[in-house]
């Protein structure tokens, strides 16, 4: 036997004992004694390798079970033959590679039915608050809110951890050991209701649908000017943070340091913050239904609505939950803000102005003040601000003149929408060029003019798939409005995105680009032209 025959044999028995990961792994929410839903994990990687393979058993199933109201696991693993250890080739140890990623109680020898059994489970309550409510396809649906220094929320997420990793690209456990921590973290639960008064005390009628986590990030003086003059609270410039949290030989809890002096601050959660989304997860049952909406919505609600919070943020976001982020904030800014809704781009400006020696006036394309005002107001971060304003002002633009050939004549179009058009082009691609500034200065200037004509129109596409969207959805509710039924919610199957944070449209699986709302990471020997840190446009400038 050649070297060539021996190693196709050793592939072959590899093959034959070796199962894939992701395809013998499921995982089952269970209520009483049946199961409400079950489904398979996107990503099995960060547990048993690259490859998501497992070696040394035919026949493999390994079940996963929750109790569908308090998250408690139990794993089952159960297989036909096992491979025979012959020296250091041996099996997986499947339980081995789970230890880190479920809590003890899951490794129990009890049957998985019994083992996330809750005798008291009619009697359970989400920790937190109620925060929403709302009815979807005859079933009704609750948003819950709670902090993580609450010990039943940590439990509970600490129960369904594991599917962050299995979910979001690039998704990690949260290490919350200590209090102070915890008092930053909010966990948010989505639950379906489904009461069963026939039912025992073993039945519960929450059910989990879904879930996000956020934590607070302090602001200091210096980044916001706004906020200093609302709470008044700031200390001289050269305080920093320490000086608002409590002395170290504190024994009063939240006791702030004598220095400090604020009236209005009984913990240090009071100071400026900003607020960040970190994890969001619609279990894959239940997307394509309109819950991403509705927990993102309430998320953002909850998450906005203090008066000592200056921003809320997104920490890096892909291209599915980007939509849905987009779809969302559109949404409710033309319908809950007259001053972004009658946003448009401003023509009447002196021809001078637009000359090509001349810097771009931006500040009265689009009135700085009014922009500032809005960013204000509703707490978006800028660069995510600066997209919807190009996109709803895009929007009032008729989709026949939103094209390249149409503004030949540039700033002294006859066509208004036309001049308008070609306006927001260099008020889009200003910003595009500023964003990427350092990579485009490299290059010679008619590369980098094509460059950015390429991206922008790159970017114009999107937007546009995303302004068809939010129009239809303002047509579906105004019909629903018109005809007395309220929100018509979303049809399954429908145009909404609902997708984990990093998980990606297609099944082969990209190296995560790591993004987050403050710096970008470049590809190495690629550079990306992207608009305000939306990924959609990547321009090869190598």
């Amino acid at each position: 036997m050649d070297e060539t025959e021996l190693e196709e044999k050793i592939a072959e028995q590899v093959g034959e004992w070796s199962s894939n990961s992701n395809e013998c792994f499921t995982i089952e929410l269970v209520s009483g004694d049946g199961t409400v839903t079950s489904f398979n994990p996107e990503f099995t990687y960060p547990i048993f390798g690259e490859e998501e393979a497992i070696f040394g058993y035919q026949d493999l199933e390994i079940n996963l079970s929750f109790a569908a109201h308090n998250l408690k696991s139990h794993l089952s693993i159960s297989y036909g033959t096992k491979f025979p250890a012959q020296g250091e080739v041996k099996p997986t140890d499947i339980y081995e590679a789970l230890r880190d990623f479920l809590p003890p109680k899951a490794f129990s020898n009890e049957d998985a039915t019994q083992a996330v059994k809750d005798e008291s489970a009619a009697q359970f309550r989400p920790p937190g608050e109620r925060i929403h409510r709302y009815a979807r396809g005859g079933q009704s649906y609750e948003i819950w809110c709670a902090n993580m220094s609450d010990p039943a929320a940590r439990e509970l997420l600490q129960n369904m951890e594991i599917l962050m990793p299995m979910f979001i690209e690039g998704g990690s456990m949260l290490q919350l050991e200590q209090d102070w921590t915890t008092q930053r973290w909010k966990l948010f639960l989505l639950y379906n209701i489904t009461p069963k008064p026939e039912a025992g005390p073993a039945y519960s009628p929450f059910s989990l649908v879904g879930y996000g986590t956020s934590y607070r990030i302090f602001t200091f003086p210096d980044r916001t000017d706004s906020v200093e003059s609302d709470l008044n609270i700031f200390a001289p410039s050269s305080q920093s943070i320490d000086d608002f949290l409590p002395p170290p030989d504190s024994t009063v809890e939240n006791d702030l340091a004598p220095t400090a002096h604020p009236d209005n601050i009984c913990s240090p959660l009071d100071l400026p913050s900003r607020e960040r989304l970190s994890q969001f997860l619609i279990l894959p049952p239940f997307q394509k239904e309109g819950h991403g909406q509705e927990l993102y919505n309430a998320m953002y609600r909850a998450l906005s609505n203090p008066s000592n919070v200056c921003e809320f943020t997104v920490e890096d976001p892909n291209e599915a939950f980007d939509d849905l982020r987009d779809l969302c904030d559109l949404l409710h800014l033309r319908a809950h803000d007259e001053e972004f809704a009658a946003l448009r781009i401003n023509t009447n400006l002196p021809a001078d102005k637009l000359m090509s020696e001349t810097e771009l006036p931006t500040d009265i394309i689009v009135p700085v003040a009014t922009r500032n005002a809005i960013m204000k107001r509703t707490k978006l971060m800028q660069r995510q601000f600066d997209r919807l304003v190009e996109m709803h002002t895009l929007s009032a633009i008729p989709p026949l003149h939103r094209n390249r050939s149409r503004v030949t004549r540039r700033e002294k179009a006859s066509n208004p929408h036309d001049k308008a058009y070609y306006i927001w082009r260099l008020y889009a691609k200003q910003r595009l060029f500023l964003f990427n500034r350092d990579q485009l200065a490299q290059l010679e200037r008619s590369e980098r003019i094509e460059k950015l004509e390429s991206a922008l129109d790159a970017v114009q596409t999107a937007y546009a798939e995303m302004i068809e969207k939010v129009e239809e959805r303002e047509k579906k509710t105004a019909r629903a409005i018109a005809n007395g039924n309220g929100s018509p919610g979303v049809a399954k199957g429908g145009a909404e995105v609902e997708e984990t944070q990093e998980t990606p449209r297609k099944k082969e699986r990209k190296r995560k680009v790591v993004e987050d709302d403050e710096d970008e990471d470049e590809e190495e020997g690629t550079a990306k032209v992207v608009t305000n840190g939306h990924k959609k446009a990547r321009v090869d400038l190598t």
